[in-house]
């Protein structure tokens, strides 16, 4: 048992789980499992000095679900030899990539690429010695067990977000839950750009908006890790050249221009948000290559 329930309940650093209503997994399900939404799903990565609160790839996946994207074959990261990975900022961000691809398969019901998904994350986080989490309250055999119940697997894979994220807390790698959440939400954006049908609903440009106003916090808790490992400057650099072509983009300076347009709707255009997706495919492609 890597973490006991008082210590879950005395650190609570990340709960989360998924569904109004979630469907039972079995005699193997906790008593004390807590319902709430997946709008809900939270990661709170915490620093000696500072705690940046994130939405979780399971909560962007479902943002983006709820505005129309579907499911797209082929759109995942097609490269399953996780050995492939050898530094453990690789390993990290293609397990944040995975995550990513997790939920949103399992969101989408595809519960055979579901499967696939989970059992590269665990051999990931096996070659960056944190596989045992896998093994928290059965967690890897339940998902097999509830393939098909898509509120149980989202639930599972929120309850596996939470034990990994107390394994590294408590074994003060609280930089891999930063630099896994940087892979994930690059993953995702990816994801969300590639799937809606361009031009035909704007309402997802905005929900490419709202994902681009995290970026800093992701940035910033990344900065305070920084010095576990000197990789993760490279890392924050990518990420900071998002952010540098979103902040100049002409919807984004018109707002913070005119103080009277504070409480303005952001709404980017098709131009914009291709050239923010353009850089973000090539850091997708960066990344899953290794």
């Amino acid at each position: 048992m890597l973490l006991n329930k008082k210590s879950l309940v005395l650190k609570g650093v990340l709960f989360i789980a998924a569904g109004v209503l979630l469907v039972a997994c079995g005699s193997e399900k906790p008593k004390d499992e807590t319902l709430t939404t997946v709008e809900d799903t939270t990661v709170i990565v915490e620093t000696p000095t500072v705690s940046y609160s994130l939405p979780s790839p399971l909560q962007v996946a479902s943002i983006f679900k709820k505005s129309g994207l579907k499911y797209k074959a082929g759109v995942t990261n097609q490269l399953k030899d996780p050995s492939k990975y050898t530094t453990n900022l690789s390993k990290a961000i293609n397990l944040g990539v995975y995550s990513a691809d997790l939920s949103y398969t399992v969101l989408n019901k595809q519960n055979q690429e579901a499967m696939t998904y989970m059992k590269l994350s665990r051999q990931l986080a096996d070659n960056l010695g944190m596989g045992t989490v896998f093994d928290e309250g059965n967690l890897s055999k339940r998902f097999e067990k509830n393939l098909g119940n898509e509120d149980s697997l989202a639930y599972i894979i929120a309850e596996l977000q939470m034990v990994t994220d107390m394994y590294l807390d408590e074994n003060e790698q609280q930089q891999i839950t930063s630099i896994v959440f940087a892979g994930a939400w690059v993953e995702s954006l990816h994801i969300g750009a590639n799937v809606y049908e361009k031009g035909k609903d704007k309402s997802m440009n905005n929900k490419l908006a709202e994902q681009m106003t995290i970026l800093s916090s992701i940035i910033n808790a990344l900065k305070a890790e920084e010095k576990k490992d000197p990789a993760i400057s490279g890392l924050i650099a990518d990420l900071q050249s998002v952010k540098d072509i979103y902040d100049v983009l002409p919807s984004i300076k018109s707002i913070s221009e005119d103080s009277d347009n504070t409480e303005k709707e952001l709404t980017l255009t098709d131009d914009e948000v291709n050239q923010l997706t353009k850089r973000i495919e090539e850091l997708r492609e960066k990344f899953i290559k290794g």
